[in-house]
């Protein structure tokens, strides 16, 4: 909660000569009004008499509101918070104009006005520069409602497997606190699912659920995103700078996907927010108080990176307060007819179709495969299976131009599906030798780390 300013004056002061000295000092930059608690004028110098066409004389002891009209100062005494940087315009001229209340021991006994009168040119400057402001407030708005929509609940874990259910359960329980939490598992197992039931089952759902992938985002780039930036503090900086997505998840969850792509200067600066659960913007000196959960994921062997030099210790140790080891899908095949209706019913209402199930020869079929992409390769088969179904039964021929060995059907692939199809073993198995490592996987195949995202997420990988 933001600390309400006070300014706390001793009666005696207004009788001695270092309150004229205060006042003569002011009248240099500005104008300067004191009124009761009742809104009676008290005190102005010449500088605010004159700017605002007011007889110091004849308005003392009267009330602002019966001298300036459409003054905001008896609102500011009633709710007894200052007002900042507000531009007030009267008689055709415009005021800049900072409010505070007086209080002593406590009580409100007063309020205290500083203004500057503005030229048009500084007024238009002000106004462009608010249209700036509410431009740029909205833009992060839409930010975090976007990357703050979280469609995930507990009802998304689709399970009868007896490790996922005691999943499940664990995760019922530690929503509840705001501990630390390190998801590892296969890439396809769900880990950005739990995450979101994580949230979805804790007092914070209500507020922003942030996905990072780390390794998405370029090294150099990473900090500003995450901290922010204020103008100035790097070539291509943006105006005004721009506050973090960890601050943007205040009150919130952040998701920390690949986490192991972190640099360790990287995870020696995110040790110190979770440490002191405040960041810095790149930039900046000085420090903004958070408070946020954060959950981490990975699908690589963090101790054996450890050992390698490649992760820092004491922030795999900070990171991993609670443990949730996601088992692969070839590990709970019992789950594959569960998962399959999961999904005919998402893709149902996604395609508009009327798909009614899977015949058992191709849930077989289904449940004899290895699932290297695990989940999220099964989700992509169904989706390839809907594009020739037309509102049918799933049958053994639907899964034609995928990773399974398909009787023939006397339907012929074009040269664009066996294209395709040859990108997506090549890139499969590519991923597979390097261990999920994309920069070394795009430079293993010949092409840019975003054409390899791009690819990914086309083919569902």
């Amino acid at each position: 909660m933001k600390r309400k300013e006070q300014i706390y004056i001793d009666p005696e002061l207004e009788k001695s000569k270092l309150f004229k000295l205060l006042i003569k000092s002011f009248g240099k930059v500005g104008g300067m009004l004191i009124v009761d608690e009742n809104g009676k004028f008290l005190m102005m110098n010449e500088d605010y008499a004159q700017s605002m066409d007011l007889s110091g004389e004849e308005v003392m002891g009267k009330n602002i509101a019966d001298v300036i009209e459409n003054t905001q100062v008896p609102a500011v005494l009633k709710s007894g918070r200052e007002t900042l940087d507000i531009i007030f315009q009267r008689k055709g001229k415009n005021y800049w104009i900072n409010r505070y209340p007086l209080y002593e021991e406590g009580k409100l006994i007063g309020l205290f006005a500083f203004c500057v009168m503005v030229d048009d040119q500084d007024f238009s400057f002000m106004r462009k520069r608010l249209r700036y402001l509410t431009k740029e407030l909205n833009y992060y708005k839409d930010k975090v409602k976007l990357l703050s929509n979280n469609p995930y609940t507990d009802d998304s874990i689709v399970t009868q497997n007896p490790a996922v259910i005691e999943l499940k359960e664990i995760i019922h329980q530690v929503a509840k606190t705001r501990s630390s939490v390190l998801l590892i598992g296969e890439s396809g197992t769900g880990k950005e699912v739990f995450a979101g039931a994580i949230h979805a089952l804790s007092p914070r759902r209500e507020q922003p659920f942030i996905k990072i992938n780390c390794a998405a985002i370029p090294d150099n780039l990473l900090e500003a995103e995450l901290f922010g930036y204020v103008e100035g503090s790097f070539t291509g900086a943006v105006k005004g700078g721009k506050i973090g997505d960890f601050e943007a998840a205040n009150g919130g969850t952040v998701f920390l996907d690949e986490v192991d792509s972190l640099t360790p200067n990287m995870q020696a600066k995110l040790l110190r927010v979770l440490q002191e659960k405040e960041v810095k913007k790149v930039g900046s000196t000085a420090v903004t108080e958070i408070d946020v959960r954060f959950i981490f994921a990975t699908n690589k062997d963090l101790l054996k990176l450890i050992e390698s030099g490649k992760f820092r210790e004491d922030f795999y140790y900070r990171i991993n307060v609670i443990n949730l080891q996601i088992p692969p899908l070839c590990e709970r095949k019992e789950d594959i007819p569960l998962l399959v209706n999961h999904f005919i019913s998402k893709y149902n209402n996604d395609f508009n179709m009327e798909v009614t199930g899977i015949t058992p020869a191709a849930v077989s079929m289904l449940q004899n495969y290895d699932w290297p992409g695990n989940i999220r390769e099964l989700e992509n088969c169904i989706e390839r299976a809907f594009n020739y179904a037309n509102n049918e039964t799933l049958e053994l021929h639907h899964f034609k131009g995928s990773q399974f060995e398909v009787p023939k059907d006397g339907m012929n692939w074009s040269l664009k599906e066996a294209r395709e199809q040859a990108e997506i073993m090549t890139i499969r198995r590519v991923l597979k030798e390097t261990g999920d490592n994309k920069k070394k996987a795009a430079e293993i195949l010949g092409i840019e780390r975003s054409q390899l995202y791009n690819k990914i997420k086309k083919y569902n990988l």
